[in-house]
């Protein structure tokens, strides 16, 4: 099908060049460019001259498409669903303000440091920053991208900036081990958490948990979120010896169990007094929130022991 040209626009219809189009819409110029030449996710009338212009239409969409990939959806399969299909895809896909972090790592040394001490293990682990620019419409969005390359130089900020736009990834923490300080820094003025190896793989797991605040497991509404520990696991960190005087992985072993026992009990409750369902099913909802920051909690003991279960 054809694309219309500017002056086939009705009369009145408002039009924007690129940035403005971005800046509306919530995205960099650039991830715009790679959205609409890689993906198509739009495709504004030309000018006589030659320049894109974007209608109000093409922001909705733009905005709709970049919601989604916030919520984890990969650009790929997102960019060809018309408006309606997106809205509606968006309403029962809001971003996970209480869900487990979504990890994505770039370089294996990264990945193997990090092995056993996340829960949920990275979602991905790419090669280096070539092969996650290639996968980048494959990827979907991510809480936190782990990168680690061997030398830093001056050319690899943008694209490190580049890909976390593009993912989107709000969270970026580099390890390098040789390289300048100016790229770093630059890096850093970003928002970027640059650090210099020798970096284990305890602090690494550190610096993944320390991006998402425990109080962030509530933000807005009280919601359920699937258990982090087993049984098994959270027998485990009750018998294990700790190095911590207060033997805190083994009291908040303890704790989480009784509070997923109270859990179940709480459902069967609700399934056998008809008159108290919204009582116990409250119960229910407030005793997983519990659970849920708990646990994390918790995760972070067990990563400052430098413990795997």
């Amino acid at each position: 099908m054809t694309q219309p040209t500017a002056r086939d626009e009705p009369e009145g219809k408002t039009l924007m060049r690129s940035g403005t189009a971005a800046r509306l819409a919530g995205l960099s110029p650039s991830t715009l460019r790679i959205w609409e030449h890689r993906y198509g996710v739009v495709a504004p009338p030309k000018s006589t001259s030659g320049q894109r212009n974007y209608s109000m239409k093409d922001i909705e969409r733009l905005r709709l498409i970049k919601r989604l990939t916030l919520a984890g959806h990969a650009i790929g399969t997102v960019a060809h669903l018309d408006v309606d299909a997106l809205a509606l895809l968006s309403s029962g896909n809001q971003v996970r303000s209480a869900a487990a972090q979504r990890v994505l790592v770039v370089g294996h040394a990264a990945a193997l440091k990090l092995a056993g001490r996340l829960r949920p293990a990275p979602a991905l682990v790419f090669d280096d920053l070539a092969h996650a620019e290639r996968e980048v419409g494959r990827a979907g969005a991510a809480d936190v991208l782990v990168i680690h390359v061997a030398s830093l130089h001056t050319s690899m900020t943008e694209q490190v900036i580049a890909l976390r736009n593009n993912l989107p990834a709000p969270n970026v923490i580099l390890v390098y081990s040789f390289g300048a300080e100016a790229p770093a820094e630059a890096l850093r003025a970003t928002g970027v958490t640059v650090r210099r190896e020798p970096v284990d793989g305890k602090e690494l797991a550190r610096l993944v948990l320390a991006s998402r605040p425990v109080e962030a497991a509530l933000a807005g509404s009280i919601q359920t979120q699937p258990r982090r520990y087993s049984d098994a696991e959270l027998i485990t960190l009750t018998e294990m010896p700790s190095m911590v005087a207060c033997e805190c992985p083994r009291h908040l072993a303890e704790i989480v169990a009784l509070l997923v026992s109270f859990e179940l009990y709480s459902t069967e409750c609700a399934a056998r007094n008809q008159n108290d369902v919204a009582l116990h099913r409250h119960l229910h909802e407030v005793t997983s929130a519990a659970r849920t920051m708990l646990e994390q909690a918790l995760a972070r003991v067990v990563i400052e022991e430098g413990l795997v279960v």
